[in-house]
């Protein structure tokens, strides 16, 4: 496609910026013709064509709107964009009903921007060029055109309208023609959106140029944005006679600047993980890294005069905190993968009560408090398919929090119900419970219930829970009454495979 531009601008810098701008677009060929006065400018039309003129109105031999009239007279039939500054949108919009076909307002400008509006202008001029020439001429242009469009009598009654905004309404000509256009049902369930349009054809009837970005309520209820403009068009005496109805569906644009808003917040978001992950590593490796240091230090200096059962319970310690530093890597690498989506799973042939009481013996063998722990098995089939390192996952860590949020002594329930292909497991605690407004976010990364106190913990575990519970394709549901215990039921399949489930 070419096109053959005749910009009137006595700045050169501007006239660069423009120069560079077309150069920059894809799919169109462009002859710039570049003149700083207007009576230059008005010699190029006298000689040539030009399918569209760049006007700045402030020129050395011209200024203000009679710079749009003076090239008006000389080419009535070419399409203008008029250039105005920061402050100056009033003028943009008043050259619009003095017949430029659009303006744009310097410093805001773009590749794409500057492409759209000549491709609109121009196709705007031709569009009242062909109205003047024939009725025929006018449909084709009118019916091929990508815009929706219509033409109203001031009143806003439709007096045509054209294929592109028929099949956007899914309606025929005969329900819309001799209708206001605010009749039309998109408008009608959309009534924030109908009163704007009824005030925009108040405007344009009083010989306004109207334009705005509309939501309406579309096909299966989906938000649909539309900018939509509303042109007078006048009669040598200035009555308006028509106006013109044009609108783009802009939804996609609209969607893909939702898209980067969601992908800016997702980033403030990870950001804040970041933050809270530091504070936590920070605060959760220095407990055990003292102890080591602690007890390594005394061995150091002092284990030569000391018993083997002294020693021993050192070695226990530092045993012990290894063990926990061991665990917060794991976990932090498991919500790693959780974060990153990476987090594979892997099913193997599994005896669940085997497991559980496996489980059991390690949970006991950590547990100072020495919490009694009770497996309840129920069913006649504990032969499942599942992932053994995420099982480990949902039951240690169900279990360790049932033992860390407990009073001493009191007992843990795990029940192991298979029915139905399916497996049911049940945590009981009898310990500080959950508060209710807390229920909802205890499987967000980092989140912790209000009422922990000084007890330690990440708030990794429970998001590393939910995660490969829905990895297996299962359900976890919670029942906690603060001061009295917490329930965990955790539903799985028996058979799962990684096909299902990827």
């Amino acid at each position: 496609m070419w096109i053959k531009i005749l910009l009137v601008e006595d700045n050169p810098t501007d006239a660069d910026l423009l120069a560079e701008l077309l150069e920059a677009s894809v799919g169109v060929e462009w002859e710039l013709v570049c003149v700083e006065f207007l009576h230059s400018a008005i010699a190029h039309l006298s000689k040539q064509s030009f399918d569209l003129v760049l006007l700045d109105l402030s020129l050395p031999d011209s200024h203000g709107l009679g710079t749009l009239t003076r090239l008006r007279e000389v080419a009535p039939d070419t399409a203008v964009v008029v250039m105005t500054g920061w402050d100056d949108e009033a003028v943009g919009l008043k050259s619009v009903r003095l017949g430029a076909q659009d303006y744009i307002v310097k410093g805001q400008i773009t590749t794409q921007l500057l492409v759209r509006t000549i491709r609109y202008a121009i196709e705007r001029s031709q569009t009242f060029q062909m109205l003047r020439e024939s009725e025929r001429r006018f449909r084709a242009i009118f019916d091929s055109s990508f815009q929706l469009t219509k033409l109203l009598t001031p009143d806003g009654i439709v007096l045509e309208v054209n294929e592109t905004a028929l099949e956007f309404t899914g309606m025929r000509s005969q329900n819309i023609v001799g209708y206001p256009i605010w009749e039309q049902p998109i408008w009608q369930q959309s009534p924030h959106a109908k009163a704007q349009l009824k005030e925009g054809i108040s405007k344009a009837s009083q010989g306004e140029f109207f334009r705005k970005e509309i939501d309406l309520l579309g096909k299966g209820d989906q938000i649909v944005t539309v900018d939509l403009s509303l042109k007078p068009v006048k009669n040598d005496t200035g009555q308006v006679l028509l106006l013109i109805a044009e609108g783009r569906d802009i939804s996609d644009r609209k969607r893909a600047e939702a898209e980067i808003l969601k992908t800016l917040a997702r980033e403030k978001e990870l950001s804040e993980l970041r933050a809270k992950f530091v504070s936590m590593v920070s605060h959760e490796f220095r407990t055990p890294l003292t102890t080591i240091q602690f007890s390594a230090g005394l061995l150091q200096d002092y284990s030569s005069n000391w018993s083997s059962e002294k020693k021993s319970t050192h070695f226990v310690r530092i045993q012990l905190a290894i063990q926990r530093m061991t665990e917060l890597l794991e976990d932090i690498l498991v919500v790693g993968k959780i974060e990153a989506n990476t987090l594979q799973f892997q099913p193997v042939s599994l005896n669940l009560e085997k497991f559980c009481r496996q489980i059991i013996e390690e949970q006991q063998l950590n547990d100072s408090n020495q919490h009694p722990i009770a497996l309840i098995v129920s069913g006649d089939n504990t032969k499942a398919q599942m992932d053994e390192k995420l099982l480990r996952q949902i039951l240690g860590n169900l279990l360790s929090n049932a033992l860390k949020y407990s009073p001493a002594g009191t007992s843990v329930d795990l029940h192991l119900k298979t029915q139905n292909g399916e497996v049911i497991f049940q945590i009981q605690d009898r310990g500080i419970g959950i508060p209710k407004s807390d229920q909802k976010r205890i499987w967000e990364t980092f989140y912790r219930a209000t009422n922990v106190g000084n007890i330690s913990g990440t708030g990794l575990g429970l998001a590393i829970v939910k995660r490969a519970v829905e990895l297996h394709g299962g359900q976890i549901v919670i029942h906690s009454q603060k001061g009295k215990g917490t329930n965990f039921k955790i539903t799985l399949p028996l058979i799962c495979n990684s096909a299902q489930n990827s």
